[in-house]
């Protein structure tokens, strides 16, 4: 059976459509799968601040102290 152009032009575009759906599904994992990872990444980098902000304030201490001793030993001298 030979399909008259308007036919023809509807399987193309039914085949067209279906191709672009296929595409639409594919960036709609792929954007899921990007929103995962970016919200794992976000749990990382506010586990790292928190360590870090930690790491200053241990650093901050350590400081006075080397301060404090360093004063000791100028007054003792």
């Amino acid at each position: 059976m030979q399909l008259n152009p308007k036919a023809r032009e509807i399987d193309n575009l039914k085949k067209e459509n279906a191709r672009l759906q296929a595409a639409l599904n594919e960036a709609n994992y792929s954007c899921q799968r990007l929103e995962i990872i970016n919200s794992n990444l976000e749990m990382q980098l506010n586990e790292a601040n928190r360590e870090l902000e930690k790491n200053i304030e241990v650093l901050q201490s350590l400081k006075k102290e080397i301060e404090n001793i360093v004063s000791n030993i100028k007054g003792t001298d």
